[in-house]
């Protein structure tokens, strides 16, 4: 279904703003998927109304439970429909009977994606009563979408604890969705994250629809997304063309290997095809390929927290050489970044600050001012370090001695901030290890400090928000 952008992001407000949800299939069986999903609105306290569906139940978390769609005398924007396959036909067939329906979310599997002959048909023919009663249709086999502005939470996930930030979520996955948000939850400062989006099947919404829908919600700042396969190789291609060159879109796609890949097609139903063709599609349209679910979420988290650099040149400043060297071999990888080169100005700076056995531009850009280094000197080290006109962005990273608390660094760094931001140079942090550093790296994110668990995380994350930022470079290059 193509659509003009006004008309796509009205069809698709219906699901993530739905003034109103019909649950069908709600229970208070904790075994089924309907309770939890009834939970999970509950237990939010979404900000539309909620009807419950369910002809063996009186009520479900102490709201009346009614019999059939039909019995709902109030309007329903959106219905869920948490049923085995074989009877969701027969809710259409009611929903286009009331005519005020505008979108559905089909939880059940059991269709087009097992390439069963029967299940296709029925797929279909649910196909063709939404096409008639105007009715978008997420999956069927997908556990629906998540809004934390409205607190809206469709899926049978438990306990996502809702937090507003910027990252905006597409899955091909419920699961891996599930566990992106839960894991980006489980941070010394939580992530959050705006909207939510499982897409299933793609019987009618698809991931293009949702990318673009993403593209133009303003409080989107990040798209990340969990990748298997694509049902249409081009329409992937210029969808992407088109929001990467507005918003940054990181991809985890996997399939990587031949037995992953059936894995991946068998799952979804969708093109997994060769990894190398999904290479070169992603560095030719500017997305972001992550390696794991956590260099997804630490690339989401530092577009959601800072501006990328001006150029592409990175210091790094250690107070211990094995992180150092770590972050070295991430940067020296990749292409698209370098280190920077101090100036004589800054190297005597350095040396006037530091201590005598610190270690400066061996190799060029990099600062190892040895455990002697106390707060201060970290803070003033990297003021001098930012001031450099050859230096774009910093990485900054310690081991805490035991006589040197974690949090006397990070507040002495805090204080250097502003000065950060007013220059527009980006500053990432990894202070090793765990709790033991837990309340510096809680404090130095409260400044707009992105921090992270482990060096090569904290220097893959700044080697993404660079290249996203080159890229941008290159397209203003081309017109």
């Amino acid at each position: 279904m193509e659509l003009s952008k006004t008309a796509l992001t009205e069809s698709l407000d219906h699901f993530f703003y739905p003034k109103s949800i019909a649950i069908i299939g709600a229970s208070n069986n904790p075994t089924k998927a309907g309770y939890q999903v009834a939970n999970n609105m509950m237990r939010l306290n979404f900000t539309g109304k909620v009807y419950f569906v369910n002809p063996k139940e009186d009520t479900i978390f102490g709201k009346k439970a009614y019999d059939s769609l039909l019995d709902i005398e109030e309007p329903v924007d959106l219905i869920e429909i948490t049923i085995p396959a074989k009877g969701v036909v027969s809710i259409f067939e009611q929903a286009e009977q009331r005519g005020d329906v505008k979108a559905a979310i089909i939880l059940a599997s059991g269709f087009s994606e097992t390439g069963i002959p029967e299940n296709i048909e029925l797929e279909r023919q649910m196909l063709e009563i939404a096409h008639r009663a105007n009715i978008r249709v997420f999956g069927p086999n997908c556990v629906g979408v998540m809004n934390t502005e409205n607190h809206l939470d469709t899926t049978f996930a438990p306990n996502i604890t809702q937090r507003e930030g910027g990252m905006s979520v597409i899955s091909q996955s419920g699961s891996i969705g599930s566990a992106i948000l839960m894991f980006s939850g489980d941070q010394p400062v939580p992530i959050g994250f705006n909207k939510w989006g499982h897409v299933g099947n793609m019987s009618d919404v698809t991931t293009e629809e949702l990318l673009c829908y993403y593209r133009d919600d303003p409080k989107t700042k990040v798209i990340a997304m969990y990748m298997e396969g694509m049902t249409d190789a081009r329409s992937f291609f210029e969808t992407a063309k088109a929001v990467t060159s507005q918003k940054p879109m990181i991809v985890l796609k996997v399939g990587r290997s031949e037995i992953g890949s059936v894995a991946a097609a068998s799952h979804t139903g969708s093109l997994a095809g060769s990894d190398k063709i999904f290479d070169g599609v992603f560095k030719q349209t500017g997305i972001i390929r992550a390696e794991t679910v956590e260099e997804l979420i630490d690339t989401a988290k530092a577009f959601s927290m800072v501006e990328p650099p001006h150029g592409n040149r990175i210091a790094i400043l250690t107070e211990a050489g094995g992180p150092g060297v770590i972050s070295m071999d991430e940067i020296g990888s990749n292409d698209e970044v370098c280190m920077a080169k101090f100036s004589a100005e800054t190297e005597e700076k350095l040396r006037d600050i530091l201590p005598k056995m610190a270690l400066i531009s061996h190799p060029n850009g990099y600062v190892d001012m040895t455990a002697a280094a106390d707060g201060p000197q970290h803070a003033e080290a990297l003021e001098v370090i930012l001031r450099d006109e050859g230096v774009d962005a910093v990485l900054l990273l310690s081991v805490p001695p035991t006589f040197l608390p974690p949090s006397e660094i990070a507040k002495a760094v805090n204080e250097k901030m502003e000065i950060a931001k007013k220059l527009g140079k980006p500053v990432f942090a990894c202070f090793l290890a765990g709790n033991w550093v837990r309340e510096a790296h809680i404090m130095m994110e409260s400044s707009g400090v992105p921090t992270f668990e482990m060096p090569q995380r904290a220097a893959r994350a700044l080697v993404n928000l660079i290249k996203h930022s080159e890229y941008l470079k290159s397209l203003q290059q081309e017109e």
